[in-house]
């Protein structure tokens, strides 16, 4: 279920009609208020916002963001936003750092929008041509102190479960399915956000260092964060070998 916040008629059409023309289901409102009453009653996958670049709608984005972490939330820049309203001292990069999974800029295109949207979809909520009960293992997935299990949307390091947002999960769930195995940013874009364009490096590094904060919180095990590692110059890998050896040798 998607959810679209909106104040505009012509971005709620824009929105609206992508949406409907490929039959996904969503609730529309006008103001962040409404949206407060539907996110109480009901879990969102998908939440859709419209972006004003200024302080104020960046303020009640990042809040949307923190009550709302298990929902991909998506900003679309206004096309009513004229230059003269924009705040020079907000942009793009401010949004990923609040905490946003995605921003589409510019005129609106159907297109993109769809695209970003399928893609975001396929990976919150799977659909059946991609579930294959016969190979469990693959839904459960343990690599040294991390259990991933995929029914339950869950992650457990050391015995203790991790409480992480979708995209927090799919970010860990990546890096398990592929232990010691280094990836560029732009690699991780494209397998975990589902798009590859330039400069949006640093909503890797954002989620990448949420996510260390929530490993090393793990009390029963020592310096959990460590198990991402950072390769200069390269990127990131999820370093189980190298984890381990240091614990045994502590």
């Amino acid at each position: 279920m998607i959810l679209i916040i909106y104040s505009g008629n012509m971005f709620q059409q824009n929105i609206s009609q992508c949406l409907s023309k490929h039959s996904f289901l969503y609730d529309a409102v006008s103001n962040f208020q409404s949206a407060e009453s539907l996110l109480k009653a009901q879990h969102y996958s998908l939440i859709i916002v419209e972006s004003h670049r200024d302080i104020i709608c960046l303020n009640r984005i990042k809040g949307l963001v923190e009550t709302n972490p298990e929902s991909w939330v998506m900003a679309v820049e206004s096309d009513a936003m004229a230059d003269d309203v924009a705040d020079e001292e907000v942009d793009e990069a401010n949004y990923y750092e609040v905490g946003v999974d995605d921003y589409l800029s510019g005129p609106f295109d159907a297109r993109m929008f769809t695209a970003r949207i399928r893609s975001h979809m396929r990976r919150s909520m799977p659909s059946q041509e991609h579930v294959r009960p016969s190979q469990g293992s693959e839904e459960r997935i343990e690599i040294g102190p991390l259990k991933v299990d995929q029914r339950f949307h869950s992650v457990t390091l050391n015995g203790q479960v991790l409480t992480l947002t979708a995209r927090e999960f799919a970010l860990l769930d990546y890096f398990c399915r592929h232990p010691n195995q280094v990836f560029s940013r732009n690699q991780l874009l494209s397998e975990v956000w589902g798009y590859n364009h330039e400069g949006y490096e640093h909503t890797v590094n954002t989620h990448i260092n949420r996510l260390r904060t929530k490993l090393d919180k793990i009390n029963s095990i020592e310096n959990g964060g460590q198990l991402v590692e950072t390769v200069w110059g390269v990127g990131y890998k999820l370093n189980v070998n190298g984890y381990i050896a240091k614990a045994l040798i502590a």
